[in-house]
């Protein structure tokens, strides 16, 4: 699967990396603004000592959650190195996933950074809270909108992060069915088998049908192409003259059509004729064996 800045899993939402540092740029943008304030309120007054303790302790909760977030992320890098063990191009994809991890973790580790200065500008301002104490409150009240907006914002990145560890599991899910199709399809008779039942849900078994029920029941012979990953061959004999040949493709990668008419004719002369290892049964599907 080419790879790009747009991932998908395969049935669930696509990931855009540009909109995603688009989104983390803006965050940057509101952790400045919140600074300035902070900076701001170094010259307000707080006399309200009780108001200063609240937000440290609002503070301290915060550095909690961003622990357990960091735990949940390490949880997540250990979990995504454990299954590497991938076809190349699902390795190519977790590693991005977790680039992303490592992005997030430097991004909440600048937040932390943060929330220590503004912790730090918050007692600074409350030494200076004699001055100007009449403004303390809207400032303060200001500053704390600014941090819960920050604790929701690392909630949204752990469900991101949730959202990140699905996509790998799909992927895995489907790259073990595909891998357990191949290893079934390496049988030359699993091939075999899986070529006639696709001839018989497909069109050409209506064709051949059709034609058989004005000349009557063929002789059938099956086989395999040549190659490495060879489609099945079903050739059709009317009354030892008129015939058709059908491949089909049980290999799921191969694009439609992959059952086709390969060749036919009315003469049989020139045609090497194998002798019949397959039937029509009652209802007009093709059976391997007579």
């Amino acid at each position: 699967m080419e790879e790009g800045d747009r991932r998908e899993d395969n049935g669930g939402p696509p990931v855009d990396v540009a909109e995603l540092e688009g989104r983390i740029g803006a965050k940057d943008d509101r952790i400045r603004d919140l600074l300035e304030e902070i900076t701001a309120t170094r010259l307000a007054a707080d006399e309200a000592r009780a108001a200063r303790e609240a937000g440290e302790g609002h503070v301290e909760a915060l550095n909690q959650d961003r622990a357990r977030l960091r735990d949940r992320v390490r949880e997540l890098e250990e979990e995504a190195r454990g299954r590497r063990r991938r076809r190349e191009g699902s390795e190519r994809r977790i590693s991005r996933l977790e680039r992303e991890i490592e992005r997030k973790d430097g991004e909440i580790a600048r937040r932390d950074h943060l929330l220590k200065r503004g912790a730090e500008g918050l007692e600074e301002a409350n030494r200076a809270a004699q001055q100007e104490s009449s403004r303390k409150d809207d400032a303060l009240q200001r500053a704390l909108g600014r941090v819960e907006g920050l604790e929701r914002d690392l909630e949204g990145r752990e469900a991101e992060i949730s959202d990140l560890q699905n996509q790998i599991e799909a992927l895995r899910a489907e790259l073990d069915s595909e891998r357990e199709l191949r290893e079934s399809l390496a049988d030359p008779e699993n091939r075999l088998r899986a070529g006639i039942e696709l001839f018989n849900d497909s069109g050409g078994c209506d064709d051949m049908n059709a034609l058989s029920r004005s000349l009557g029941r063929p002789e059938v012979h099956v086989s395999l192409q040549d190659g490495e990953e060879p489609a099945a061959r079903i050739h059709f004999t009317w009354q030892g003259v008129t015939w058709q040949t059908y491949a089909a493709d049980p290999n799921p990668a191969v694009r439609e059509p992959r059952v086709y008419l390969e060749s036919s004719g009315e003469d049989l002369s020139g045609v090497d004729r194998e002798p019949p290892n397959a039937r029509v049964v009652p209802g007009g599907r093709v059976a391997l064996g007579l």
